[in-house]
């Protein structure tokens, strides 16, 4: 049985939930959630498997930075590791893409640095490690905790 997505480029979804023409853990089978942010949100209530996989396209590809960040937080209380791990990268993504996160983000990736749940062989606080280095280096640092300034380097200074 299939079903049509609404969006963009109508996508086939099978029962199995599988795109046509994509794999679910491709970006392309989420192409839709760029044009309808909510699929992403429906993909998180649902704690469907590869929602955070979704939010990656979101996150690479929206050009609102306020539709993807908010999202972002709600992925990172997942109860899914990968889909905080993926929510992780998110936040590295966001940083870099539009130099900027809120108190809110901070605050979530403050707790994912204890987090010691384990995704294929690594703790989750590993992606969190990479997702502050890359919200030090890419987010104006007067505007980042103290504790995030200290513990991660942000760039190297001009000469």
């Amino acid at each position: 049985m299939t079903a049509t997505m609404p969006g963009a480029g109508q996508a086939q979804v099978r029962d199995d939930g599988e795109a046509s023409g994509a794999p679910r853990w491709s970006m392309r089978s989420w192409v839709d959630a760029i044009d309808q942010p909510e699929i992403v949100d429906d993909a998180l209530r649902r704690d469907d498997p590869y929602a955070g996989v979704a939010l990656l396209t979101l996150v690479l590809n929206h050009p609102e930075p306020d539709v993807v960040l908010p999202r972002i937080t709600r992925a990172l209380t997942s109860v899914s590791a990968q889909t905080r791990a993926n929510a992780l990268q998110s936040l590295g993504h966001y940083a870099r893409l539009h130099g900027r996160i809120d108190a809110d983000s901070v605050a979530h990736l403050r707790r994912a640095l204890r987090d010691r749940a384990v995704l294929h062989g690594y703790e989750i606080r590993g992606y969190a490690r990479n997702a502050a280095s890359d919200v030090a280096i890419f987010a104006p640092r007067r505007r980042l905790p103290r504790w995030l300034r200290r513990r991660f380097a942000g760039p190297a200074p001009r000469s």
